[in-house]
């Protein structure tokens, strides 16, 4: 059947605004730090915004990059970009600015909408892309950067018209709708590449999991950068829910602003990992504000929520949905179906029950399995492991420009996820572990699996460190299970301190990789010269308290 027939027409996310402009015109879809915009509002925007880009030479396949925090800009560029045929591509404005020059040197795109904040933090090394930088498009009327000709977002749209409908330009609803990438194990992370009609239908089947609706108002507690804000973006405008976005892209230490935002927009549904979860019941518990989130719906990833954490929501009134997805399935792929007979348990089993990731999402169908090195189904008894793999419509079509990488983990028809897991009689499969050489590291939108080697790698770059080793530990005290990055330190100038330590890996590694803590000590070897990591992780775990310090964030003044 061709496209363009009378019963088949190309899915593609954009129509969900066509949709819900027309039906809802003067319904707010958007509230905003500079106020509300209707969804009629909305739809104008994103057309204009779409004829500017096309003006400016943005046709099909070409790439256009988006680097800011949460926004209004985020949503439109959401619409506008595939409207035009064009690719978004979220860059992660908490990496280092190598990192980020990096990503728009390898994915080249043709535009770059940015905020201003964000954008200067990677002005300076403009230059160094030549012929290859893109036009600059500054989303908040921020000043021009020195040597950087950039545009004012909303000069350009005052400047078009909004006659031309979003989903005319769609040429193939297998061509790319955008591309985000992964944390980068070993090196450069890579792009993840999904299709209009992948995006589309997880918009769907986060709509059905979520329950979203019109009447729906949904609080943004993901960065929109991670997995395209778990396809949320899309999702809450098929829905003609209202959307909320604060500023920036983090809950963290705002938390008693965002549970103000939950009572004041009386939220209906938020999103986030256990990380975030856990600040916010804080949150709620300190303000005293536990009526405000009574019938809130939150759905969690990235790692299991600890029972204790479940256990509160319940008594809060809080609907969980424990979710599990990747970059490669487009976010929530699995999903925690609650039984009807779960009543009847005592909420310490109910919790051990929710924990677990689930079955099939009903956009995923039956495409979630785990077998073992054979690629045999393991017995569905809750003890034997097996690798994850998924395939569906909502998986991704592959790496951009990474054919080798494609090859390896897109085979047999099947995505391999590296999880291992076990599925138990009920047919709910658990996470249980990740694949050789990863660390999981939780973040506030979810997890990150990096390479310790490539920390050390960064770390033994400093003249001042002989020797390095980076492991993963949970401290003994710790109730929450959740790991702190360690890293131990064997150093050639004794003058090197802590201090020094946290203040070079905020200059050279991304947020989410640099130790929590750190150990100036010899490394324990092995005869043949090899760390000892199984030593190093029962040390760090008697060592590193609860309330071990985390340096993450320290600013390189």
């Amino acid at each position: 059947m061709k496209t363009g027939s009378h019963s088949f027409v190309a899915l593609t996310p954009t129509t969900f605004l066509e949709r819900s402009g027309a039906a809802f015109p003067n319904r707010t879809a958007l509230i905003h730090a500079g106020g509300s915009i209707s969804y009629g509002s909305l739809l104008s925007r994103c057309r204009r915004l779409a004829r500017a880009l096309s003006r400016a030479g943005v046709g099909p396949g070409d790439r256009v990059a988006l680097l800011m925090e949460n926004g209004i800009h985020t949503v439109e560029a959401h619409f506008a970009i595939p409207a035009v045929g064009g690719v978004v591509v979220m860059l992660n404005p908490w990496l280092s600015p190598a990192d980020l020059l990096d990503l728009v040197r390898f994915s080249a795109p043709a535009v770059l909408i940015a905020d201003s904040s964000s954008f200067a933090r990677i002005a300076g090394m403009w230059s160094e892309l030549a012929e290859q930088a893109p036009r600059v498009v500054l989303s908040d009327h921020g000043q021009p950067m020195a040597g950087v000709d950039a545009l004012d977002y909303e000069t350009i749209l005052s400047a078009e018209t909004d006659t031309v409908m979003l989903d005319q330009a769609i040429g193939s609803e297998l061509d790319t709708v955008a591309i985000n990438f992964t944390s980068g194990t070993t090196g450069r992370p890579k792009g993840v590449s999904y299709s209009h009609r992948a995006g589309y239908l997880h918009a769907i089947g986060q709509v059905l999991m979520l329950e979203l609706s019109r009447a729906s108002n949904y609080l943004w507690t993901l960065p929109m950068f991670h997995v395209s804000g778990w396809g949320h973006i899309w999702a809450g405008v098929a829905a003609g829910c209202t959307q909320v976005v604060l500023s920036g892209s983090t809950t963290q230490g705002r938390e008693a602003e965002f549970v103000a935002a939950i009572e004041r927009h009386r939220i209906s549904h938020l999103a986030g990992s256990p990380r975030l979860l856990r600040g916010l019941v804080d949150a709620v518990d300190a303000a005293g504000a536990q009526s405000a989130v009574s019938g809130l719906t939150v759905e969690t990833g990235g790692a299991a929520p600890p029972t204790a954490l479940i256990r509160r929501l319940e008594e809060l009134g809080v609907r969980l949905i424990h979710q599990y997805g990747l970059n490669e399935t487009c976010g929530p792929f699995v999903v925690n179906e609650e039984q009807d007979d779960w009543a009847a348990l005592t909420p310490e089993q109910r919790a051990s029950l929710r924990a677990r990731q689930g079955v099939a999402a009903i956009h995923a169908g039956t495409g979630v399995r785990v077998v073992d090195d054979n690629g045999r189904e393991v017995p569905h008894d809750g003890r034997s492991l097996g690798e994850v793999v998924m395939a569906g419509n909502t998986l991704a079509s592959g790496y951009y420009n990474n054919p080798e990488a494609t090859a390896k983990a897109f085979r047999d028809g099947w995505f391999h996820s590296g999880d291992v897991a076990v599925v138990h009689p009920d047919g709910a499969l658990e996470i249980r572990d990740r694949m050789k050489d990863l660390i999981h590291v939780e973040t506030d939108y979810g997890w990150e699996n990096i390479s310790s080697i490539e920390i050390e790698n960064v770390l033994c770059r400093n003249p001042a460190i002989r020797d390095a080793a980076v492991i993963a530990a949970v401290p003994k005290a710790d109730a929450d299970g959740r790991q702190r990055l360690v890293a131990y330190v064997e150093t050639i100038d004794p003058a090197f301190a802590e201090a020094d330590f946290h203040v070079y890996c905020a200059r050279e590694l991304s947020v989410y990789k640099r130790p929590d803590t750190v150990f100036f000590e010899p490394l324990p070897k092995t005869s043949t010269g090899k760390v000892r990591k199984d030593v190093l992780v029962a040390d760090a775990s008697d060592r590193i308290g609860v309330t071990a310090a985390r340096n993450r964030d320290v600013e390189v003044v």
